[in-house]
């Protein structure tokens, strides 16, 4: 049984997929801090985060909304961490020139982990969605991705910023997808009661 947003998202139901992509959001999420975590390494960067908005444009999925709606901006928000993130990897490799000792081999390694994961979890997240979301076109992030003007060190917190975003929606799809399929179920038996009920009116 699909349930259907307020926008016409619709889910497949498929409990089963779900959890699967559930887990592979968790685990994902995991191989992203890991990345920060060496990145911050690296370049010396504090503890603390970068100030600054997301990157990513899409707004956090409201509670309130319908649960096809929540998934659906879950899924274009790894869309455009998708893209940013291969921005960042070609812009890291092209104007850093990163040399290959051992701590970098390790950053590149957990960065091309990272990378191919984002892809399969931007995959099953769509696989959720009937028709992958219907007439929803997953964003490239160009909403903020001008690059930085301001030499190798903006550029460096700019590639941090896009870690960091891929390291929340990627936690945040592991919050939100758990309990999407039942309460889509849910909704859709809300709508048919009020159907009926709106019918009964009718009849008086």
């Amino acid at each position: 049984m699909a349930g259907t947003g307020a926008n016409g998202r619709q889910l497949k139901g498929g409990y089963r997929a779900t959890v699967k992509t559930v887990q592979l959001a968790r685990l994902l999420y995991t191989e992203s801090v890991r990345l920060l975590d060496l990145y911050k390494e690296r370049e010396s960067f504090p503890q603390t985060a970068v100030s600054g908005d997301h990157l990513v444009s899409v707004p956090r999925p409201a509670p309130q909304l319908p649960a096809g709606e929540r998934v659906w901006l879950v899924h274009t928000a790894l869309g455009q961490c998708q893209g940013l993130l291969d921005r960042a990897i070609v812009l890291e490799d092209t104007e850093l020139g990163l040399p290959g000792d051992k701590e970098n081999t390790e950053y590149l390694s957990q960065r091309k982990v990272v990378k191919e994961r984002l892809g399969h979890l931007l995959q099953s997240t769509k696989s959720l969605l009937l028709d992958g979301g219907a007439t929803a076109t997953v964003g490239t992030g160009q909403e903020r991705t001008v690059e930085p003007d301001g030499g190798l060190f903006a550029l460096k917190v700019w590639i941090y910023r896009i870690i960091q975003d891929v390291v929340y929606w990627t936690n945040m799809a592991s919050e939100t997808l758990p309990m999407a399929p039942v309460e889509a179920v849910n909704e859709t038996r809300k709508m048919a009661r009020n159907r009926r009920k709106g019918k009964r009116v009718g009849r008086r």
